[in-house]
């Protein structure tokens, strides 16, 4: 009795330091040691009651799991699998082989190479389907499984067995694991005269200084004009944002501000750098997914009318996550503070599905929001960015909604493989749609009427161009196909091609 009295009282230590007070805490009129009493109490029960024994320590885990999860979708407990996920993201690197798997009609596939890795040079290709590893079959694995086997410790050997498309034996690898790098500029270039093109994936700690050598690239190749793309980037480190912001603003202008209920929540980040490149025309493109260290960037661009924003409004995530180790591979992560563009709007979109509801002052008074700059231009989007130039997203509809998984990327596969002369000229023509039209009977069994196929014609032919675009030059090449019918990058260059400066494009919009 005295040691399971021993492991109650670290229980409830465990309880006190790590703040699970949680929706015992939350009832009216409790006390904290009123609170804490009655957590005593549970575990105690189970401890020496529950129908089997119970691992303490797990038991702990869980507690504090519920107790943040309670507070709101951001506050999180962070086992060993989440804490190196959150170092791999943050750091941008792990151990690995180089390349990017899916699954394909069930089969665990190679999506594509990167570009200077071991497996890129030993010649695994995209469409390759991962049939073993370390000699045991992949049948049955999901793309997380395989993951855990091929990341490991650089300088040690990883054994795959690949199956080819047009190759009748397996294809066996010795690949020997590297730091992998993670590019937070996966993609950029010169996408019409005189415009730049930049697409950033997230914030980790690269992204800034990826950010200014595309920059510094694009416009020694005669850029004038930018298109910054942060669509998907679900933002990273507020440091990182505050640096990427940094490159576009003049010194001493706010990139944002926190506030939270401890003083060490509250600051001002402030521009620093000058601008090398001077006010150049600019144009953001956002959506739904860009979020957290995203929209600082594009709130200040467009506080500060230093960017036209494109797209669609923003997530709605304005908070500040705070890591606290509680141990040597754990963790926890926990709200602290509310971020605010500098005309002063808290982007938070409120959360209602957890204990406690996420939101602030600003967004329960309704505020008259301006730009700094010199049009003073009417600004939304509390609970998100609103865009400056809405762009309806793309919806995949009719048969393409509807054409088998995989079956654009198997197609461009075999189709690369037969014509390795391929180049980005590749446009999907009559002849090759009517190729991919005989493939889907014939290969998927897959029945379409011919009405049904013309009335998505133009959607599949994009489909097939992206897939292309990977089998010819990787990820730059599917880049540059999914760019050529972009909407949002077309509008992006509509406004940007007849505009000497920003302000100009913003005049226009008034």
């Amino acid at each position: 009795m005295r040691k399971r009295a021993a492991i109650v009282g670290i229980v409830i230590a465990a309880a006190v330091i790590g703040g699970l007070v949680g929706r015992l805490w939350a009832q009216r009129g409790a006390s904290l040691a009123e609170s804490l009493q009655v957590f005593s109490r549970v575990v105690g029960i189970i401890l020496n009651t529950y129908v089997e024994p119970v691992d303490s320590d797990k038991l702990v885990r869980e507690a504090i799991r519920g107790m943040l999860n309670a507070l709101d979708p951001y506050s999180e407990y962070l086992d060993e699998s989440d804490f190196k996920e959150l170092k791999i993201k943050t750091e941008a690197q792990f151990g690995g082989i180089g390349i990017h798997i899916g699954m394909v009609e069930q089969q665990l596939t190679v999506i594509a190479p990167i570009e200077g890795t071991p497996a890129a040079r030993a010649g695994v290709r995209a469409g390759d389907r991962i049939v073993e590893i370390d000699g045991r079959s992949t049948k049955g694995f999901t793309t997380e499984d395989a993951v855990k086997l091929l990341r490991g410790e650089p300088g040690t050997k990883v054994k795959i067995k690949v199956s080819r498309p047009g190759v009748e034996a397996p294809i066996e690898f010795e690949l020997t694991r590297a730091i992998i790098n993670i590019k937070a500029v996966p993609y950029s270039g010169m996408i019409a005269e005189g415009i730049g093109y930049i697409r950033l994936a997230d914030m980790s700690r690269v992204a800034s200084g990826e950010v200014r050598r595309a920059l510094d690239s694009l416009f020694g190749l005669g850029a004038k004009k930018l298109i910054f793309d942060l669509r998907y980037n679900g933002g990273g480190l507020l440091q990182e944002g505050k640096e990427v912001a940094d490159l576009f603003l003049g010194p001493g202008k706010l990139i944002v501000r926190t506030k939270g209920r401890v003083p060490q929540a509250n600051q001002d980040f402030v521009a620093e750098t000058e601008d090398r490149y001077g006010e150049y025309p600019m144009a953001v493109l956002v959506n739904r997914g860009s979020a957290s260290a995203a929209e600082i960037v594009a709130g200040a661009l467009q506080d500060w009318e230093r960017a036209v924003i494109i797209g669609d409004t923003t997530f709605g995530k304005g908070s500040v996550q705070t890591i606290h180790p509680l141990g040597p591979e754990t963790g926890m992560k926990i709200t602290t503070a509310f971020w605010y563009t500098p005309s002063g709007r808290c982007i938070n979109r409120q959360q209602e599905t957890s204990t406690v509801v996420l939101k602030v002052e600003a967004q329960t008074v309704p505020r008259n929001y301006r730009t700094l700059g010199r049009l003073k231009r009417p600004l939304y989007g509390e609970g998100g960015i609103a865009p400056d130039i809405y762009v309806p997203p793309e919806k995949i509809a009719g048969l393409a909604a509807r054409v088998p998984t995989g079956s654009y990327f198997d197609f461009a596969t075999e189709y690369a493989n037969s014509h390795p002369d391929l180049t980005m000229d590749f446009v999907a023509d009559e002849r090759i749609l009517e190729e991919f039209k005989q493939y889907l009977r014939k290969k998927k069994n897959f029945e379409f009427s011919e009405a049904a196929f013309d009335s998505s014609r133009q959607v599949i032919a994009q489909m097939i161009e992206i897939e292309m675009g990977g089998k010819i030059d990787g990820m730059h090449g599917e880049y540059q196909m999914r760019l050529r019918r972009d909407p949002e990058v077309k509008k992006a260059i509509e406004v940007l091609k007849p505009a000497a400066t920003t302000e100009e494009i913003l005049r226009r919009l008034r």
